[in-house]
């Protein structure tokens, strides 16, 4: 199509040059305003936000390795539990796990009843008895003391003894706290330094009344609760055999009646109860550590009722 010669000389332009022309301005615009498509703008931000994501992300992980390698330092400054002071290469740790200086171990005051070092890091303190034991404030919180703790700790071995078919335990039988000094006079002959109770058995005689008590339990004061309740099943269990008049060696006997504190200590299956039981199976006594092992050894065998059944026949 050709266009008129006037239009041609005022600089008409063509329709199609006029498009293209329209086009180009379009394009420069586009440029002078930095105009994106949308589409453009929405990758821009997705990529600034994950940027943004990574740099959060790296701060993070500094962080964290940050932390780790402090922990990793001040882990490998241990400190003593007794002093405070470096442990280096020389000391030793009790059943708990707390670490001191070897220099200590004379000097450290230890648990009477759960081994741990008594200091104001580990235990907050402790207490001691005019006998001369030592109790670390953990311990001190449920130990008995009141009619009312004797009580319960009563129900609860009896409870724990009828499960196994101990079930004519008698009722009401005196039981009495005493310390240290006291229970080893009680015991006469028996006594040692590690004993905790003791049953005195009254000799039988028609002098005496329903109201005489032939037997009267002794234990020592100042027990927690788990461990007073270990050291009455044992004195339970020799009541058991002087109602069923059921004679045994000492030995035997006190194996067997061992077997009342390992009934209550894995009954509980705490840590505290598993530093009793490893001290009872490391016992090295020939009449309550062998006696025990070998009592231990035919219940894991026979069972409770065969077991029972087979100490009536003594």
């Amino acid at each position: 199509m050709s266009l008129p010669i006037e239009e041609a000389r005022h600089g008409a332009i063509p329709p199609a040059v006029k498009n293209a022309t329209f086009i180009s301005e379009y394009f420069q615009s586009f440029e002078v305003n930095k105009l994106l498509p949308s589409s453009y703008l929405e990758v821009s931000k997705f990529s600034l936000k994950m940027n943004c994501f990574f740099y959060h992300f790296k701060l993070t992980i500094f962080g964290l390795w940050a932390i780790l390698l402090c922990s990793i330092f001040a882990t490998d400054i241990q400190q003593c539990t007794i002093c405070l002071q470096p442990l280096k290469v020389d000391y030793l740790v009790d059943a708990w796990g707390n670490a001191f200086h070897s220099k200590h171990e004379k000097e450290g005051l230890f648990c009477y009843s759960c081994s741990r070092i008594i200091s104001q890091g580990v235990t907050r303190g402790g207490y001691v008895y005019p006998d001369g034991r030592h109790l670390c404030s953990l311990c001190q919180i449920t130990v008995v003391h009141k009619d009312s703790s004797i009580l319960r700790a009563y129900q609860s071995v009896t409870t724990q003894l009828g499960t196994i078919g101990i079930t004519n335990s008698p009722m009401g039988i005196p039981i009495n706290l005493v310390d240290l000094n006291q229970l080893n006079e009680k015991a006469g002959n028996l006594s040692h330094l590690k004993l905790k109770g003791f049953t005195h058995f009254e000799k039988k005689s028609t002098s005496l009344t329903n109201s005489d008590k032939p037997y009267h339990i002794f234990i020592l004061s100042g027990l927690p609760r788990l461990e007073f309740e270990a050291v009455l099943a044992h004195e339970f269990l020799h009541i058991w055999l002087e109602i069923n008049s059921i004679q045994l060696d000492e030995k035997t006997a006190e194996g067997f009646c061992n077997l009342g504190s390992y009934l209550i200590y894995k009954n509980d299956d705490t840590h505290f109860s598993q530093i009793h039981l490893q001290a009872m199976e490391n016992d090295p006594d020939e009449i309550y550590g062998s006696g025990f092992r070998y009592m231990k050894s035919v219940l894991l065998e026979i069972g409770w009722e065969e077991l029972l059944t087979k100490m009536r026949t003594f």
